[in-house]
């Protein structure tokens, strides 16, 4: 009896430890999911293709990490934002390089996405900006991905550099502050939770999973507009607080298995409501000006640079909350039904995200 009670025990616990690994990345199981999606749909072939482009490219190119990331209050025209942009490009290099691992087996991809993201762990330096640090996402994806693959010394370096940012985002929050309960701390959040989950930290983990009901709460109104869109008069920013925190609740989902996309708040706030909020100016039922009562001198500064989307006055474009939307389909399936109408797309999968669902959904299923 004593020796079954072990044996059912261990079972358990693989059982657990493989529901929640690499909630970040992809299970090894949603890695077989996707390798046969990309093999029997076009759609997802075509993405898949331009993505080991990028991969391919990037092993013979080098890392161009920057020891600070400079994007927020800082207008496009900016040398250090254009110099930012330029050294981001590796983002899109990494996450590439991991998947074509995954997918093809290749070890010179493993090998070149450890060496990118050391030079990156080894050179930035976080500052505790959550706008800044969102720009790692698919960066946090990938070393997940990777991250049992990576040579030891490479490894430390990279947890180091990634348990640096967040603490310097838990140091930099203060409840006091608008961005305590602004589009910032949606992404400061996002930024912690994934951490977390890559690292396996306790700390973090107890940290966001206290954080993010209340930020619901603050962030997000009963009839699913929120606190950003009021502020800033623009659905752009409706999408923006959205996107960190739909990030946040896939992985929460997939980890712990608690749908904080349909918590609803003390006051009846909640994701899918905002995410229902929005819909009807992406079908085109609705329209909105944008960033004609903004209350941020900011978005006055980038109208009169001229910046591409940031016109006050212009109509929001479907299109702006089509990722959003993609995003949305992990909870509600009919979501991407709105991005196909959108898009006109004629494909199993509209974008490269939707095959990632479509690869999670179908390991879930089959667990």
């Amino acid at each position: 009896m004593l020796l079954m009670k072990h044996v059912l025990l261990a079972l358990f616990t693989l059982v657990f430890m493989d529901a929640c690994a690499q909630a970040v990345g992809l299970t090894k199981k949603e890695v077989v999911a996707l390798k046969k999606t990309i093999a029997r749909d076009t759609s997802a072939q075509r993405f898949y293709t331009s993505l080991k482009r990028t991969a391919d490219n990037a092993l013979s190119e080098m890392p161009d990490p920057v020891d600070t990331v400079v994007s927020e209050g800082h207008l496009i025209t900016h040398p250090k934002k254009i110099r930012t942009l330029q050294a981001l490009k590796d983002i899109d290099k990494i996450y590439a390089l991991a998947l074509a691992y995954k997918v093809e087996g290749h070890p010179p991809y493993l090998q070149q996405a450890a060496a990118y993201l050391s030079a990156w762990a080894t050179v930035n330096q976080p500052r505790g900006n959550p706008i800044n640090d969102s720009k790692f996402e698919k960066l946090f994806f990938a070393y997940d991905l990777l991250r049992k693959d990576v040579p030891d010394d490479q490894r430390a370096t990279i947890d180091r550099w990634l348990g640096k940012m967040a603490d310097e985002e838990m140091r930099t929050a203060d409840r006091q502050k608008k961005n305590s309960f602004s589009n910032w701390h949606s992404h400061r959040l996002k930024v912690i939770g994934l951490i977390a989950y890559v690292l396996d930290h306790e700390a973090y983990k107890n940290y966001v999973a206290e954080a993010l009901p209340e930020h619901i709460e603050r962030n997000l109104k009963p009839d699913g507009s929120g606190y950003d869109f009021h502020e800033r008069d623009a659905l752009h920013y409706h999408v923006y607080t959205l996107e960190p925190m739909i990030s946040l609740a896939t992985v929460l989902q997939r980890a712990a298995r608690k749908d904080y996309y349909h918590f609803t708040s003390p006051s009846g706030a909640s994701i899918g409501k905002s995410i229902d909020f929005l819909i009807p100016f992406v079908t085109g039922e609705k329209t909105h000006a944008e960033y004609v009562n903004s209350k941020a001198a900011f978005d006055k500064k980038r109208a009169a640079n001229k910046e591409p989307g940031f016109e006050i006055g212009a109509p929001f474009k479907p299109t702006e909350g089509l990722s959003v939307l993609v995003q949305a389909s992990f909870f509600e399936a009919g979501c991407i039904d709105v991005v196909r109408k959108t898009m006109q797309a004629t494909g199993t999968y509209p974008t490269w995200q939707a095959v990632m669902n479509g690869a999670q959904k179908t390991a879930m299923r089959r667990k």
